[in-house]
């Protein structure tokens, strides 16, 4: 397909684009005299919604004027920017990298930056075609081929090709565009292509939901080397798996796990490295007194990945507010916290006498909840407490069994 034929894309359609890039596309769309041009006005329109709907997403592909967006649907599944980019680190100065599922190409982009040939396979015709008319612009040391990710191995086994690595992003919609999550119910199931992805390279990386249980895949995943858990503004957005497929297989409790909680406005992630040997040879200890100085919340990552016992073997001052509350507090202050960190100005138990003129001290305040009998806005309404501020309320159950209200302000890091 011939994206640029199919839509009549010239130099006025991107014009057109960079000028309306703030405007109303719903009136642009009934606007009459938007019906004269000579390209695809729908098409143009369908840029600019798209372009808008990226903008924090990916912002310097959402600057670049020649950049094509194929769907509206492409833009909701592709890789954030600052995730690409960490992907494109880990394939730094290779020769031969394959990408078997492209789509709308965010992270081939940044891998292509990073590598001197890159193939890559889209099944999906006006997708690829986008993606072919992006390449061939922006990084030119790319191949693109529309075709299904499978019969593309097929072919480049009896070719006799060798790549250094290959990077899948298996689609996480059924047939019936449901969600799914586990490798097995995914497009393509990655774990019955393995033996064919073994035949052209030693390296496979798998990006995967950040829903799947790590230890699950420790046990099911053949070849595994590595999984980063990674999330952006404390939100875990995938797991990526690493196999070494040359490899002896290296026992579950030896597999690397990193976590890596990016800042949208900064590159620096919090990152933390473990396997679950060394978790086994640390416990947690739990404070049994009142909340000290600070509150330490870990970030969604370490809340993932399980990994408590290496911050107690970090950070051997913390103390676990409870079992399942996964809450830290200390009299010391660690400014590198894989986490949040706040103050504690006070701690009141979740009682009626209590808290109920609560909201005249704190008429604002963010709520969280950990291992509470009762949800976050529930909480707010029974406080009478508004949203916002900054004050920072957990409500938490404690070693003793105690229900609580922790009071904090968060200390910028």
């Amino acid at each position: 397909m011939d994206i640029v034929a199919e839509y009549s894309i010239n130099s006025d359609f991107f014009d057109y684009i960079e000028t309306h890039i703030n405007c109303d596309t719903t009136k642009l769309l009934l606007s009459k005299k938007e019906r004269n041009n000579t390209f695809d006005i729908k098409f143009a329109i369908l840029q600019i919604e798209c372009k808008k709907r990226v903008a924090k997403k990916i912002p310097e592909i959402a600057a670049l004027k020649y950049f094509l967006y194929p769907s509206a649907l492409s833009t909701e599944q592709c890789t954030s920017q600052i995730v690409a980019q960490f992907h494109a680190s880990l394939l730094s100065n290779t020769e031969n990298i394959l990408d078997l599922t492209a789509g709308l190409g965010i992270d081939d982009y940044y891998i292509a930056d990073k590598t001197h040939n890159l193939t890559a396979i889209e099944k999906n015709v006006l997708t690829a075609a986008a993606l072919l008319h992006n390449m061939n612009i922006y990084r030119k040391n790319t191949t693109v081929i529309n075709n299904d990710a499978c019969v593309y191995l097929e072919s480049a086994i009896k070719s006799k090709l060798h790549f250094d690595a290959v990077f899948i992003d298996p689609a996480r919609r059924g047939k019936m565009n449901e969600r799914t999550y586990g490798l097995a119910d995914c497009e393509p199931d990655v774990l019955q292509i393995l033996n064919m992805i073994k035949e052209i390279s030693d390296t496979l990386y798998i990006k995967a939901s950040p829903m799947l249980d790590i230890t699950q895949l420790l046990s099911t995943v053949p070849h595994l080397s590595g999984i980063y858990v990674i999330g952006v503004d404390n939100e875990c957005k995938e797991l990526l798996l690493h196999l070494n497929l040359k490899s002896t297989p290296i026992h579950s409790d030896d597999i690397t796990i990193s976590t890596l909680n990016f800042d949208n406005k900064s590159y620096a992630p919090q990152t933390l490295s473990f396997n679950f040997r060394e978790c086994r040879h640390f416990t947690v200890n739990y404070n049994t007194g009142d909340i000290l100085q600070y509150l330490y919340d870990p970030n969604c990552c370490i809340m993932k990945s399980g990994a408590f016992p290496v911050i107690a073997k970090k950070y051997p001052q913390l103390l676990k507010l409870g079992k399942n509350a996964h809450l830290f507090t200390c009299d010391t202050f660690f400014p590198e916290f894989p986490g949040r960190l706040f103050n504690v100005i006070e701690t009141i138990p979740f009682k009626e006498k209590y808290i109920k003129q609560l909201y005249k001290r704190y008429p604002k305040a963010n709520i969280a909840t950990r291992n509470f009998k009762i949800a976050a806005h529930e909480i707010k309404k029974k406080l009478k407490i508004q949203d916002g501020g900054d004050i920072y309320i957990f409500a938490t159950t404690v070693q003793n069994k105690e229900q609580v209200l922790i009071i904090t302000h968060k200390i910028c890091q």
